[in-house]
């Protein structure tokens, strides 16, 4: 069979698994670990180099295109934290996804974290408020900005939020109508106290 001028050209040089190893065997021991690391394709195996700066940006190496999309198509079984549900995740999920749907999500972050602003509903409270870019109390438009009266609660270890009467203030508004808070409370009248209720 005849050949071409691309096979031609290219016909002495060994193929990309073997002139891989051609390449790191000419190089002196301080010239290989410089720049450029020794990996095995997590897909296919195949032994393969890559810049160090680019090694540790990623958990799973892969010697081209092709093998990173077919290692997508692999799923890999993990229960959910609050209900258990098994899910099936790609390699690049498996440590980063926790929870199967947006309610499993919701109760961990109540759980774990207590916090009662991740709701939808409060964001959603907070994004419309924060539409308007007007301070209810002095009417500037200048931020930044403060949401007031926001109630929250939890139910069936899901955060909810009411904004009835929540309201848009500035920042100087706000430091207003708190400093008499701060000026009472037990960090600056008792300190001894405030630290012995602290670590109770």
């Amino acid at each position: 069979m005849k050949t071409t001028g691309y096979e031609n050209h290219y016909i002495g040089i060994a193929p990309p698994k073997d002139g891989l190893k051609y390449q790191r065997a000419q190089l002196t021991s301080v010239q290989r670990n410089k720049a450029k690391l020794g990996f095995n394709c997590d897909h296919c195996g195949i032994p393969f180099e890559k810049y160090a700066c680019w090694a540790k940006r990623h958990t799973h190496h892969y010697c081209g295109r092709p093998c990173a999309s077919a290692a997508k198509v692999i799923r890999i079984p993990k229960p959910c934290v609050v209900c258990g549900t098994e899910m099936l995740l790609t390699p690049s999920d498996f440590k980063r996804v926790s929870a199967c749907s947006r309610d499993c999500k919701r109760k961990r972050r109540v759980v774990n974290n207590k916090n009662q602003r991740s709701s939808p509903e409060y964001m959603s409270i907070v994004k419309r408020l924060k539409a308007t870019a007007v301070c209810s109390t002095c009417n500037t438009t200048n931020g930044p900005w403060v949401v007031q009266g926001i109630k929250t609660w939890i139910e069936d270890k899901l955060a909810y939020a009411d904004g009835g009467d929540a309201r848009l203030v500035c920042q100087h508004c706000h430091l207003s109508s708190v400093s008499h808070k701060a000026t009472q409370s037990t960090y600056i009248t008792d300190r001894f106290k405030y630290y012995k209720e602290k670590n109770v």
